[in-house]
């Protein structure tokens, strides 16, 4: 599994070029692609229209023979928003999360194979390890996450996964039962947990203990957790949040910290951003690697042992 955030720019409404990004994640070890989001802005939508690009997006998939999971509105402005106007602002994502699932399910129903195109939904709405330990915030966000999941599964059942992230300042055993606890209220299935380190917000030992106090954690329910490995680095070359690729060596190791079984399931962030669009040293290196490591073990690649070596 890995991530692909498709901004407007980059991703034109093209099914040949969707269908070449995808056998091309496919020939590196990767069947099942996370569509980061399928809208993205603060501006809800009383009528929902798909973008282009997603339209291609699932027409490529189709005949590429790969899976997709459908991320919901990424809204920038999600946290301030729910501290500001709390219920009211959850209850008009809930309404345009409804039009947007039924018009996304309609587009894979057009498709020749619409149960191997669709793999599953994200909830795009990262949430920060400090928003769960706010006791003021938690109720609205399990509330929330639950009606999402609802709303989602009454339209297209699937898998529902969210995503999650935290610094070094959180105690691991607090913030792994508050998950939890929001996982099992919300009935959800996956959480998608970002390892930190190509931020700069974990440690790899701290990144290691939350996984694992999580994992513990989520042993006697249904609901699993999903190490994000971050294969990327701050570009120290400029002021804002830019990345650059990370060394295979790097990438190896933080595959390694994140797996306690050789045949745990990790999704990368990402092969789109930081392999296929760059071409410096080190993404050749870990395309290769990735490609002749697929050639050997087959696909799923990222669930052998092999590549974390």
């Amino acid at each position: 599994m890995s991530f692909i955030q498709p901004w407007g720019d980059e991703y034109f409404p093209s099914p040949r070029l969707w269908r070449s990004e995808l056998l091309s994640h496919q020939r590196l070890g990767i069947d099942e692609v996370v569509l980061q989001w399928t809208l993205w802005g603060s501006e809800l939508q009383n009528k929902v229209e798909l973008p282009l690009w997603l339209e291609a997006a699932i027409m490529g998939a189709d005949e590429a023979g790969a899976k997709l999971w459908f991320g919901l509105r990424y809204d920038p402005s999600f946290i301030d928003k729910l501290r500001k106007e709390g219920q009211s602002y959850l209850d008009k994502r809930l309404d345009e999360t409804r039009k947007l699932a039924k018009s996304i399910q309609r587009q894979i129903s057009y498709t020749s194979h619409p149960t191997e195109v669709f793999a599953g939904w994200y909830i795009p709405d990262e949430l920060d390890g400090n928003l769960l330990l706010d006791s003021k915030l938690t109720q609205l966000i399990t509330n929330y996450t639950k009606q999402t999941r609802a709303i989602l599964n009454s339209i297209l059942p699937g898998p529902v996964a969210i995503s999650g992230y935290t610094d070094l300042k959180t105690i691991p055993r607090k913030l792994a039962a508050q998950w939890n606890k929001l996982m099992a209220k919300a009935s959800m299935d996956i959480l998608l947990l970002q390892d930190g380190l190509g931020a700069k917000l974990m440690e790899p030992y701290s990144s290691r203990n939350l996984q694992r106090a999580i994992s513990a954690a989520f042993s006697t329910q249904d609901h699993t957790v999903i190490p994000v490995v971050e294969i990327f680095e701050i570009d120290p070359r400029t002021a804002d949040f830019s990345t650059i690729p990370t060394t295979l060596g790097t990438m190896k190791s933080r595959l390694k910290n994140a797996r306690f079984t050789p045949a745990q399931p990790v999704a990368l962030f990402s092969l789109s951003s930081h392999i296929l669009r760059h071409d410096n040293k080190h993404s050749r290196e870990i395309k290769e690697f990735l490609s002749e490591n697929a050639h050997i073990c087959g696909r799923n690649t990222l669930a052998n042992a092999k590549a974390a070596e």
